[in-house]
């Protein structure tokens, strides 16, 4: 695990906002205080790490977080936003960034994402941006999402500072970025892998991505083992991990506690080897093939 700032991954646990505020554009019906005051119950149980992007309601979900924080000590939470991929040119970096310093009312994002890559931009004008960013303090970290090794490692070639964090896809069923080493290459060169979309397990032909009870007979068994929800089953297999953590998106403070509940049990080796290796459903899904930066 990456040693900075290792207090905010302390619980391998992180809440994500994607639809808090809206979709891709604010949904005006949105109830604005209850995904506040649960940005806010997150924060007073501990989840310290909140994930957003300047794309999530188009700017209305880091306005949300903005709300959220705005009275709670700045050492009590820490802060990722991401920049779309039509936004990767040198001014639009600093821009993009700039407007969403604007939206969380802060003065320094703490982990700041490539979202995607955008093959017509050269990645030299986006890491220009990304080092005077960090030069200027506006950033403090830099992390990559929907990539493979290919992409780390050219990203690393361009940076003046190590990459802090790589975010994929990676679940029980989405599992590109294991098949293709990407887990296992972040923890070897110190960096933390966060999973995005932990606990829906959605691939084409899906019966049930909330996997109730009859979905998966092994996660049935599982759950009843040890007394816990396939949920916080599907969520322990990937935090018990070395170098793993998960983003969540919940408004529900009963969900947000369900979450924070597996810390209190532990798979054994061998039901975690079960599930890894005999998950009935297992796609190479997860992580963007490196076709723009496949290195010889």
């Amino acid at each position: 695990m990456n040693m900075l700032d290792n207090k905010y991954h302390s619980s391998k646990i992180c809440l994500g906002t994607w639809r808090m505020g809206g979709d891709v554009k604010p949904n005006p019906n949105n109830d604005d205080e209850k995904d506040i005051d649960a940005i806010k119950y997150a924060i007073s149980k501990g989840i310290s790490h909140i994930d957003t992007s300047e794309s999530y309601a188009d700017g209305k979900s880091e306005l949300l977080v903005g709300e959220a924080i705005k009275k709670i000590s700045r050492d009590k939470y820490f802060l990722a936003t991401k920049v779309r991929e039509y936004n990767l040119s040198y001014d639009s970096v600093i821009s993009s960034c700039e407007k969403s310093l604007q939206r969380l009312n802060v003065p320094s994002i703490d982990l700041y994402y490539i979202h995607k890559q955008n093959p017509l931009i050269p990645i030299e004008e986006t890491t220009r941006a990304l080092n005077k960013l960090i030069d200027t303090g506006l950033i403090k970290h830099i992390g990559l999402s929907n990539v493979g090794i290919a992409t780390i490692k050219k990203y690393s070639q361009l940076l003046n500072s190590p990459i802090y964090a790589v975010q994929n896809q990676y679940n029980l069923v989405c599992r590109e970025s294991q098949r293709k080493g990407v887990t296992d290459y972040c923890k070897l060169s110190g960096i933390q892998f966060i999973a995005w979309r932990p606990i829906l397990l959605s691939y084409p032909g899906v019966v049930d991505p909330y996997y109730h009870t009859g979905t998966y007979r092994l996660l049935d068994e599982m759950a009843k083992k040890y007394n816990k929800t396939n949920t916080q089953i599907v969520a322990k297999w990937l935090v018990q991990q070395d170098g793993v953590s998960i983003v969540f998106k919940s408004s529900n403070k009963e969900h947000i506690d369900e979450i924070l509940d597996i810390e209190n049990f532990k798979l054994s080796d061998s039901d975690w080897e079960i599930l890894d290796k005999d998950f009935p459903v297992q796609k190479d899904l997860g992580c963007t093939a490196d076709v723009y930066f496949e290195l010889s």
